[in-house]
Order: C-alpha cells, then structure tokens, then sequence
C-alpha cells in the first residue's frame, strides 16, 4: 500500500561553501576512484570562472526557507537531520564556465539517496545554469565503462563527439566526451520533457 503522507524533509539546492567540504568528500570518494583532496575543493571554490552546488536535505516545509529573490537556501537552514544524510548534504556537482560552453566537472550522489532524483535534479540545475549564461553547450566526461551515467546523459539529450585515450589516472581509462546543445530548440524542449518527469516521479520530495 503506497504511502501517501506528506515527506518530512525535502531536498533544496544552494551553493557549496567551504563548510561544505567536509561532508561533500566521502560522497565523492564514494562515487569515485581519483577522488580530490580537500584542497582542491577549497581552490574550486577560488576559482571565479566554477562554480559548485550541493543538494541538501532540508525540514519540510523547504520551499518557504528559499530566498525568494534568487532562489537559494539560507545556510543557517542546511542543518543536520541525523540518518545517513551526511549532515544534510546528500549529493554535489561542479561546473566551469568556459568562453562558449559549460563544462560539467564532477557530479556525485550519497550512495543511500542514489535512485531517488537527486542526480537528476542536480543535473537539470547545470543546463539551467547554461541556459542562464547565455552559453551555446554544457560538455561532460563520462568513463566509456560507465553505462547507467552515459544512459542517464542521453536521456537528457547529451550526445557523443569523440573519446579522450586514457583520460582517467587512476586506471587510464577513456573517456567519452558528450555534449548537450543549448542552441537546439528540440534539445530545449526535451529538456522540459525531462524536467516533468522528475516532477511527476520525484517532485513531492524536492523544494522548487
């Protein structure tokens, strides 16, 4: 019997902070094999032209916590729920803004909350942040061997342009390269397609 009660939390979106680092690491080690050290974190976040963002697992009701000038979570509310949440941070990504592309960097879900759209949601905030910039593509690497990404991709409508030999340092493996095209009206509209369905399936659990 499905359970129709309200969730007690929901999951918000917010800029990644220094204090962010601590929590965010064992989610990437998780995920993968090269993980960064911390430092490399704290250089990212430097860096003008990145850009990183953190899911949160945040007290229902979230969506009266965001700013509603632009759309971000107070830090004072990203606290701890206890559980596996990892002190409520339960998946990141990364992006670097090129001359005419956006370029996708790292993006990682809580192995506990894999499943539950929270790569999804993560991903559609990337385009979204594309599209805000005005930038005609959003470009990623994904290991060749990584087929539930690369089908996760696609169905976003990314699309391979080539393979980097040896990409990866931890085993030297290739990497596909794939694109999305900002500039393509039937892109943009299968991009709204996707979005309706995380709605559709996951939309109750997450703060608009």
């Amino acid at each position: 019997m499905p359970d129709d009660r309200p969730p007690t939390s929901k999951i918000a979106l917010r800029d990644m902070t220094r204090a962010d680092i601590g929590p965010v690491r064992p989610i990437e080690s998780a995920a993968y094999a090269d993980a960064w050290p911390a430092r490399a974190f704290e250089g990212e976040l430097e860096n003008a032209f990145a850009r990183y963002r953190v899911a949160v697992e945040v007290p229902a009701p979230a969506p009266s916590l965001l700013d509603p000038l632009t759309d971000r979570l107070p830090l004072w509310a990203a606290r701890p729920l206890g559980g596996p949440s990892r002190h409520g941070i339960v998946g990141f990504m990364g992006v670097w803004y090129m001359v005419d592309q956006l370029h996708l960097v790292t993006i990682a879900v809580a192995p506990e909350w894999q499943g539950r759209g929270v790569g999804q949601r993560l991903l559609l905030d990337c385009v979204d942040m594309g599209i805000e910039a005005e930038l005609s593509m959003v470009v990623l690497e994904v290991r060749v061997t990584n087929a539930r990404a690369r089908a996760i991709y696609e169905r976003f409508g990314f699309v391979r342009k080539g393979t980097l030999k040896a990409y990866y340092e931890d085993n030297h493996e290739d990497a596909d390269v794939m694109i999305l095209d900002l500039t393509s009206a039937d892109a943009l509209t299968n991009i709204e397609a996707v979005r309706a369905e995380h709605r559709a399936r996951f939309g109750a659990r997450f703060a608009e």
